[in-house]
């Protein structure tokens, strides 16, 4: 949905009338341009709820609407990328939520509008209902709302509505999810259903000293967790370390095996099903109680992934006349249920996602799935190249058909493993590429390898990179069929070396163009880039093996078959200077 000329003459001519008299960029008077035509005002009525310049602490404007009694806070964007959002709303976790509504000082003059702000809050909180965030640009709701990257920021938030609702006092307010508005000719679609209506009775309760986590237990319909899968399909997991495991997993048959006895051949009571199932844990943001019902907001499950799709697997496989006899046995099988309401995007929440999913052995790169340059990662290839970022365990395997469709390569995803171990190679950190559990444990290794530096650059580099692992045996063969013997044999001890050197000549070959042009579209192994690399191996790195490793001390080594030197970051550097020396290479990164 482009910018039309006539907006741009709109934004154009409300900047010329008014710049001199409130200063700030042209975009600030796109807040000025919204306002006016959404709540029939003038402009000099509410100019002094808007932000001109850049100290906006990520709020651009602000509006109490006293029909709806509903308190609306602005960020705004000319533009159609709602990546732009990401920034903002860090701005609004770092400062803003706490400046506005909270008790921080700050200097009211570095923006005028907060005084105001500050001022009309107090006047109009005891008529305020309902505290609204909307983020409004030109651009698609619908791929705003599907960004992981803008989800994590919008869930943590979430977590900050406490802030806001303490500024109430002791009246109680609502602070609905973040909403994406285009400022466009279409209507808005609707916003994503997070509330829902569940039959729970809690048995019992735990909560903290400081009411910021509460643990409820109790047993609730497998059949209600099964309908709000349907409703929120893998939003459900977005705080799970996995995706949906095969449904041949072991666990998974049991789970199914249960409810043939159960549902279809009537052997075993419904009243069983808890005494065989261990349970599952969901965390909620909130979670309020009647009559034997709850009503559960933005749920996430934390573990009963493999029961969920194994009772919807289990459906679909056995639709038909006796399920539909059977119904009412189906929806009266309950499951013993923690539910967890504290903030979403706590490293507490993932803690208890650890401990929950102990029956499947979790690894290092599990754990790292949900944070935040993951979700970014997963945005930056899906909308700048088509490519599915599989950073949860099996959840390229889960997307539809529809969704696959829309990729450049509907076969495979990048995977989070695969793409630590490029980051590593493309750095030189040729020793940690062996110890990538170390990695993603040590939080300063973790960030060095994940650069938040690598969300700016040019997606292709990655791609092209990512592909270089995936044709890597091929350079390998090449470069052992053309080798001495003796260089020959540490090829393979060797490897993680090679493949760094390997991208280093990709990366400074004068080719790089061509092929970012020509292979980045997929994942697809092609022939071409496998034997361009090949000849990178044979016609560079065999003489500068040759003469890096030619010393005394390297030759002992070798006839000593002590090759742990091969795996480290020194001699990756002596290649590496060895290489200036006869090919003028520098080291690249993206």
């Amino acid at each position: 949905m482009p910018i039309t000329n006539r907006d741009q003459q709109e934004l154009d001519q409300i900047y010329t009338d008014y710049k001199t008299k409130y200063n700030g960029r042209k975009e600030d008077y796109f807040a000025l341009l919204y306002l006016t035509k959404k709540f029939k005002c003038k402009i000099e009525e509410i100019a002094h709820q808007v932000a001109f310049g850049n100290t906006d602490y990520g709020i651009d404007a602000y509006y109490f609407d006293s029909q709806s009694r509903n308190l609306y806070m602005y960020q705004f964007k000319w533009s159609e990328d709602h990546n732009l959002f990401k920034e903002s709303l860090e701005r609004i976790l770092n400062t803003g939520i706490s400046v506005l509504f909270g008790t921080e000082n700050i200097n009211p003059n570095e923006n005028e509008y907060i005084r105001f702000f500050k001022y009309d809050l107090n006047k109009y909180k005891d008529a305020i209902n309902r505290v609204y965030f909307q983020m409004v640009f030109k651009g698609d709701v619908e791929k705003a709302e599907s960004s992981k990257g803008l989800s994590f920021s919008t869930e943590s938030l979430q977590a900050k509505k406490h802030v806001i609702e303490n500024a109430f006092g002791s009246r109680t307010i609502e602070v609905p999810s973040v909403e994406f508005i285009s400022d466009s000719r279409r209507p808005p679609l609707p916003p994503p259903q997070d509330t829902f209506d569940i039959s729970f009775t809690s048995a019992a309760s735990v909560q903290t000293q400081d009411n910021s986590k509460v643990l409820h237990v109790g047993f609730m319909p497998l059949y209600d967790l099964y309908k709000i899968y349907l409703a929120l399909d893998q939003r459900l997991l977005d705080r799970n370390i996995r995706s949906v495991l095969d449904p041949d997993n072991p666990p998974n048959k049991k789970i199914r095996e249960a409810l043939t006895r159960i549902v279809l051949k009537c052997e075993e009571t419904s009243e069983l099903f808890p005494f065989y199932h261990n349970g599952i844990t969901l965390a909620a943001e909130k979670l309020d109680f009647s009559d034997g019902h709850a009503i559960i907001r933005v749920p996430r499950l934390l573990n009963g992934a493999q029961t969920i799709s194994s009772f919807k697997t289990f459906i679909d496989e056995n639709e038909g006349p006796i399920l539909a006899k059977n119904k009412s046995i189906l929806e009266n099988l309950n499951v013993l249920t923690k539910i967890i309401v504290t903030d979403l995007t706590s490293d507490f929440v993932t803690a208890v996602t650890i401990s929950n999913n102990q029956q499947n052995p979790v690894e290092p790169w599990n754990l790292r799935a949900n944070d935040k340059i993951q979700c970014d990662l997963e945005d930056k290839f899906l909308e700048q190249a088509s490519i599915a970022y599989s950073r949860q365990e099996k959840a390229f395997e889960n997307l539809s058909e529809e969704e696959k469709e829309e990729l450049k390569d509907s076969r495979r995803p990048i995977l989070i493993k695969p793409l630590a171990q490029t980051f590593l190679a493309m750095q030189g950190e040729i020793d940690r590429i062996s110890r990538l559990r170390e990695v993603f444990e040590v939080k300063k290794q973790y960030e060095d390898c994940f650069r938040e530096s690598y969300l700016r650059s040019d997606v292709r580099r990655i791609v092209l990179a990512y592909k270089v692992f995936l044709i890597l045996n091929g350079p390998l063969n090449k470069l052992a069929e053309v080798s001495p013997q003796w260089l020959s044999d540490i090829i393979r001890p060797g490897r993680n070396l090679v493949w760094a050197l390997l991208l280093q000549g990709v990366f400074n070959d004068k080719k790089l163009p061509i092929w970012l042009d020509t292979y980045t579209e997929n994942l697809t192994r092609d022939q071409g880039f496998r034997e361009d690399v090949s000849s990178i191996a044979s016609a560079k790195l065999v003489p500068l093996l040759r003469e890096v490793l030619k010393t005394e001390s390297y030759k002992n080594k070798i006839s000593e078959n002590k090759l742990n030197f091969i795996r480290t970051k020194e001699i990756y550097k002596k290649c590496m200077t060895q290489a200036y020396d006869r090919f003028g290479w520098v080291k690249q990164s993206f």
